[in-house]
């Protein structure tokens, strides 16, 4: 039965796990996992809660428990667990500190471990969804020059696209190094002292570490960006910096799981994976009302009943704009901004934005309005030394040639700082006023 205990013995895995204070081997990481198996035996087929401690004790508790409890919750803050299940804590363990190697032999019969992730609850309460190590590894790819990439991560681990790079890292045998706590200058300083050659974030994020002038210091060799759309100027200016680097978009999501990665440095994507999508790990199509709707190919069944259609297929409330070569996306459906009955994308009128060379961020979201409804409105930051009033006027002349009359803010103010979620996505919550 497959397994990450199993699969990181079977590989042979060499690389290192480390935090800004501390490093462990993958096979010193695999004994202690040991260890706590054999610590922990009244666990066995249980269903257990992880809360996130650091990423070295993250990685042990996820070898070492999976194949062994019959579930696995990786808890984010505040999130509430089911009734029936255990708050995993290391002080509860039974018998020796699981730091301890093993020794002798250690049988046992293994489980098949349900992985539970938490959407970030952005348009709701957040709902817990059911993966399988097999499907949570389907993209994981393998390789020579793979296993010699340092990979820092960004995202938190217990989100499908922290977990994503966690398994990328480990089951490749590269470097993990996390740097997903501090602000971006604090993110780039760990960074840099690691010689990290490969992250993964998101847009927003990027676009932060972009602003500090300091992300051309490191040598990557792999760029990934997720989690929200990713416009044209982003990734002409990742390509620009990093010109030998491979720069890569992914669309995923914790319900559905991986969707499909674009790598062509082109925005949205190619229209004929809509007919032709076998190398993918879903099908795609577009809905009537221009929702993009994906069938994953390895997916939990229990998970695809609640939330597919009748032919399996699941709404992933993005809208799309469907060209004669492209897709494109334009933005939640959840998170439309109406304005006296006409709909605004927030997410099209920052790309919009973001076309201005003094800017680095954008965020654009509703005001309450009595006579319209809603109103957009939008923060932007600037390079340094930029004119703000010159910077306002020369968004207002991008806004009006490329977008309606309803759909230009009605503000834009010039702010320091937009702060990204723990998630590394823009917060666009409704501003009343």
């Amino acid at each position: 039965m497959q397994n990450l205990f199993n699969e990181l013995t079977a590989l042979k895995i060499t690389g290192n796990v480390s935090d800004n204070c501390e490093s462990k081997t993958v096979l010193e990481i695999n004994r202690q996992a040991l260890a706590l198996r054999r610590a922990n035996p009244q666990l066995r087929q249980q269903k257990i809660a992880l809360p996130y401690d650091n990423i070295i004790n993250f990685v042990t508790e996820l070898v070492a428990f999976d194949g062994w409890c019959s579930a696995i919750y990786l808890c984010p803050p505040l999130v509430k667990i089911p009734e029936n299940v255990l708050l995993w804590s290391k002080n509860d363990q039974i018998g020796a500190d699981y730091c301890e190697e093993t020794t002798g032999s250690f049988s046992y019969a293994l489980t098949q471990t349900s992985w539970y992730l938490a959407t970030s609850g952005t348009t709701g309460e957040p709902k817990w969804c059911e993966h399988s190590f097999a499907s949570l590894s389907v993209g994981i790819k393998q390789s020579d020059k793979l296993q010699k990439l340092c990979w820092g991560l960004l995202y938190q681990p217990f989100r499908f696209a922290g977990l994503q790079v966690v398994l990328q890292a480990l089951l490749s045998g590269a470097e993990l190094i996390d740097a997903s706590k501090g602000e971006p200058r604090a993110k780039l300083n760990i960074l840099q002292g690691k010689s990290v050659s490969a992250i993964s974030a998101t847009p927003s994020l990027w676009r932060q570490l972009l602003m500090t002038k300091q992300l051309g210091s490191l040598t990557l060799k792999n760029l990934t960006l997720g989690g929200e759309i990713v416009d044209q100027v982003l990734l002409d200016n990742l390509k620009k910096l990093f010109p030998q680097a491979k720069l890569r978009h992914i669309y995923a999501s914790t319900e559905a799981g991986l969707g499909f990665v674009v790598s062509d440095g082109q925005a949205g994507f190619p229209r004929k994976w809509l007919e032709q999508s076998t190398h993918l790990p879903v099908k795609l199509k577009v809905a009537d009302n221009k929702h993009l709707l994906i069938k994953p190919r390895h997916g939990n069944a229990q998970t695809m009943l609640q939330i597919a259609d009748g032919q399996g297929f699941i709404d992933t409330f993005d809208e799309v704009q469907v060209t004669d070569e492209r897709v494109f996306f334009l933005g939640r459906a959840t998170g439309v901004i109406n304005v006296g009955g006409n709909k605004v994308y927030p997410e099209k009128v920052e790309q919009v934005l973001l076309q201005c060379p003094f800017i680095g961020q954008a965020k654009v979201y509703a005001k309450k309005s009595a006579l319209m409804g809603e109103l957009v409105v939008a923060d932007v930051t600037v390079i340094e030394d930029a004119n703000h009033y010159s910077v306002k006027q020369e968004l207002l002349k991008i806004c009006k040639t490329q977008l309606l009359r309803f759909e230009i803010p009605t503000k834009i103010s010039i702010v320091d700082n937009i702060i990204c979620e723990p998630t590394g996505k823009v917060n666009r919550k409704l501003q009343h006023g």
